[in-house]
């Protein structure tokens, strides 16, 4: 993973548009609804975003009560987020060298980033980090792409014909349950599970061809949220982890 291309990108998308800030309210709706029931957030618990851009979806976690910290490596996403800021707290730092103090967080969440991590090995590191400031008995809540949904496949795979690079990172991949799962458990987490999810609709692409059919596109999300076929196909995958519990003193 070229961390600098990370930067780079973030900084000129925050120069150019502000707030990255591009799905749909359906789609935080679809995934607020997810970390409430997958996560059970109690007021007061200290959640970390690993990843947090402009904290776009950070800031939505406000209506749980938590005590909320994003961290992002664009120091001008940090920038725009600290901005526009009600209680969170954002830093510029690196999510696999966090800095902070071991145990220190209830629930870490990686909204969006992972896919954007190239290399097995890097996400694991990533996933390491996360665990060790997790206490005994937090959560994870993650999600990123899916390389198993038609719609992600035609727009964001290299094989796709229809494929567009702009508005993506040279980083940024697919990324499969199976893969993610064998991640999950390699970098020591318990209690994995991955589905897809999908009523995931976008308000922005950078893209004007994929903008023009963005109302096709947010129909056809409608249509899969209410499928059988989400579970496997959706747009978005969702991962929820935790951390065992430490040896009885």
């Amino acid at each position: 993973m070229n961390k600098k291309i990370e930067s780079n990108f973030f900084d000129e998308f925050e120069s150019k548009y502000g707030d990255y800030d591009v799905l749909g309210e359906m789609a935080y709706f679809r995934l607020l609804s997810k970390f409430e029931e997958t996560v059970a957030p109690r007021p007061g618990e200290r959640c970390i975003d690993l990843g947090c851009g402009t904290g776009a979806f950070t800031r939505r976690l406000n209506k749980f009560g938590l005590r909320l910290t994003g961290v992002d490596i664009s120091p001008g996403c940090v920038g725009w987020a600290k901005k526009s800021s009600t209680n969170e707290d954002y830093v510029v730092g690196d999510l696999m060298n966090t800095m902070f103090e071991d145990h220190c967080a209830d629930i870490i969440v990686y909204s969006g980033v992972l896919h954007h991590i190239d290399q097995k090995a890097e996400r694991i590191r990533a996933l390491q980090e996360g665990l060790r400031i997790l206490k005994p008995k937090g959560r994870l809540f993650a999600y990123d792409p899916n390389r198993h949904s038609p719609s992600m496949w035609l727009y964001r795979s290299p094989q796709s014909p229809l494929y567009s690079a702009e508005g993506k990172t040279e980083n940024e991949v697919l990324l499969d349950a199976q893969d993610l799962a064998s991640e999950l458990k390699s970098a020591g987490f318990t209690g994995i599970n991955i589905h897809g999810l999908s009523g995931t609709t976008f308000r922005f692409v950078e893209s004007r061809v994929a903008r023009f059919l963005l109302p096709l596109y947010n129909c056809y999300e409608i249509l899969m949220m209410v499928s059988p076929f989400q579970r496997r196909f959706g747009t978005f995958l969702v991962s929820t982890a935790s951390k065992l519990q430490g040896p009885s003193p």
